[in-house]
């Protein structure tokens, strides 16, 4: 009896990972090509404000993270016990998540940027350039050191942003409807990944000196998050708002890009907690296929050779930076090194 619990625990384990790794891969697809979509103009239709996006999804967020708090502590009163404890009378702590949540804030709004300016293949492969902002970040902001594979992949992340950045170049003078302008959005997808780099790195050093969870992180987060997103747009984007109001241009197509990208944070810490980070390279890797391939059958499309050669490199890449070092045999013991000195004199 106890061994096939013992082995069904392991298949179980199986079966969380692959629906980790298949819902990664879909939300990483199906947000791309949807946002992608969504940026698309259309005669007829209002464009809706990316701001006003990103401030619905943060306040669906919240919500989320609270009652996931609810359901891990036995209850609301449990759960509100324990966000007043760390949210509120831990401020400096909370305070500390003031920086991070104004660089994820900007790196949202950068988001719609670069999908309105960019094919959605193009984003998903330029978007890998976090890859090297997050690895510059954890050597120099946490000291941390690469091993030569990394630098190597870190090279051919470099060359393949570049061909994917010829090919666009080329689609761009060709005068490609939905080229759009791809200077603008490489520019936005490698400050958002600038942004991304440090924060995530930041975060990271956070939660690894404090017994937080993600979930209460989540929360401190939004506590600077909404404000931030409300001043945008009730600050920057006042006219447009007067004008034709918060939700103008929201189609069924918007609303889903807003949900799964509040929900992304589930899926990340879904991954934190059942899977690992060779499931996350994986589940990119595939992404970046997938999304390659459902947008030359939509668009009627075929990727050039130097597109083809670009996203060969990131892939490459993205697979070589986490591959785990193969584990050092253990030294030897006195013993045992003076019986082999004594065989190889023999």
């Amino acid at each position: 009896g106890g061994g096939a619990r013992a082995a069904a625990a392991p298949r179980g384990g199986k079966r969380v990972r692959a629906l980790v790794l298949v819902l990664l891969v879909l939300q990483t697809t199906v947000i791309t090509l949807l946002a992608r979509e969504s940026r698309i103009p259309v005669a007829g239709r209002p464009m809706y404000l990316g701001a006003a996006a990103v401030l619905v999804s943060e306040c669906i967020k919240l919500p989320v993270c609270l009652a996931v708090i609810s359901r891990q502590l036995g209850g609301p009163r449990q759960m509100l016990a324990d966000v007043r404890q760390r949210v509120v009378v831990g401020w400096r702590d909370t305070l500390a998540m003031g920086l991070p949540a104004l660089l994820f804030g900007l790196q949202n709004m950068l988001f719609f940027v670069s999908v309105s300016n960019l094919s959605a293949t193009s984003y998903q492969l330029w978007s890998q350039s976090k890859t090297l902002t997050t690895a510059l970040f954890y050597v120099l902001y946490l000291g941390g050191a690469l091993r030569r594979l990394q630098w190597l992949s870190l090279s051919l992340l470099c060359a393949g942003v570049g061909l994917v950045q010829a090919s666009d170049s080329v689609s761009a003078a060709a005068g490609a409807a939905s080229a759009g302008r791809p200077l603008l959005g490489i520019s936005a997808v490698l400050a958002s990944s600038l942004l991304s780099g440090f924060a995530n790195i930041y975060l990271e050093k956070k939660m690894k000196a404090s017994e937080a969870s993600l979930w209460v992180r989540n929360v401190q987060l939004a506590v600077f998050g909404i404000p931030q997103a409300l001043f945008v747009l009730f600050g920057l984007e006042r006219a447009a708002l007067a004008a034709s109001g918060p939700f103008v241009g929201f189609t069924p197509t918007v609303w889903s890009v807003v949900w799964l990208r509040a929900l992304g944070g589930l899926l990340v810490a879904a991954v934190i907690k059942y899977a690992d980070n060779i499931v996350k390279t994986y589940a990119t890797a595939v992404a970046i296929v997938l999304t390659c391939v459902v947008s030359s059958v939509l668009d009627g499309s075929r990727p050039t050779r130097a597109f083809l050669q670009g996203m060969s490199l990131v892939l490459a890449s993205v697979l070589l930076y986490n591959r785990k070092p193969k584990p050092s045999p253990p030294p030897l013991d006195d013993g045992e090194a003076a019986a082999r000195r004594q065989a190889g004199r023999l």
